[in-house]
């Protein structure tokens, strides 16, 4: 039913409907080999269909044109946020989302990092003013600023409106912002991917070499939960130290991997 032991599931077709689903079960296709040329799709949902049957990757023709328009040099961010029903901080709400650290790889050219450039909050106070303020510095002037998905731009969004007297500032970053995710999605995929753009399967698709399985803060929950648990005293002294380290090295790893899987796909064109 949910496709155990299948590599390539009629699950992995991208906003498939139940209409269509249906249409296929019906007949028997469970796997997306199976499904014949004849069979309606969308263009997206033809391409995947596609790339699995000839076994090879998807390249639009606005793949070149997207990463030339890219201007240089470029900034890859990420952040990690911390939200809990309890407020860690005085006068903030339930659930609030506080984004708690960043990471900034910078690079000339397409592989080539200049610099390295990260903030971790102090996980006993509320630091999303000194936050904005390094973010900010360490961002300044001209340049792409490229993120994988909407999340930093929704985190800068929210910082814009808590900070009015920085919101001019913040607001000209999102106005440099690339969505590389939406470059993927609209010019690249591969049969690897099985069915998402998400960084986490394109990665070692694209570059399998770079791995998250020898970090000890794997994921963003995990990143969540570690600084939650700093901020509640639940860690102390040496043991503190190495969970915030871990904490930098996670978030470092996901910029890195935005400069990595740029470099790749630049390689394909």
């Amino acid at each position: 039913c949910l496709g155990k032991g299948v590599d390539h599931h009629i699950f992995e077709i991208p906003r498939l409907s139940q209409q269509k689903f249906d249409q296929l079960a019906e007949s028997g296709i469970f796997c997306i080999e199976d499904i014949p040329n004849g069979f309606p799709l969308t263009e997206n949902q033809a391409r995947v269909r596609h790339c699995v049957q000839t076994e090879k990757p998807f390249i639009g023709d606005g793949l070149k044109r997207e990463l030339r328009a890219l201007v240089w040099p470029t900034c890859y961010l990420d952040f990690e946020t911390v939200m809990t029903a309890i407020p860690l901080y005085p006068d903030i709400a339930p659930y609030t989302q506080i984004p708690t650290q960043y990471s900034i790889h910078k690079c000339s050219k397409p592989g080539v990092i200049v610099d390295h450039l990260e903030y971790l909050a102090d996980p006993h106070r509320d630091c999303r003013r000194e936050l904005t303020e390094n973010l900010l510095h360490d961002l300044e002037g001209k340049g792409s600023i490229i993120v994988y998905g909407n999340f930093e731009k929704v985190v800068i969004n929210s910082l814009a409106r808590l900070y009015s007297d920085l919101s001019g500032g913040l607001v000209h970053l999102t106005n440099r912002m690339i969505d590389f995710q939406t470059i993927v999605t609209n010019n690249y995929y591969h049969p690897g991917f099985h069915g998402t753009t998400s960084i986490k399967r394109a990665l070692p698709v694209l570059v399998p070499g770079l791995s998250y399985e020898n970090l000890e803060i794997a994921d963003g929950d995990s990143a969540m939960a570690a600084f939650a648990y700093l901020a509640l005293g639940r860690y102390q002294d040496e043991e503190a130290e190495m969970v915030k380290k871990n904490l930098l090295d996670y978030c470092r790893q996901d910029t890195l991997a935005l400069v990595k899987l740029h470099e790749r796909l630049a390689e394909h064109v």
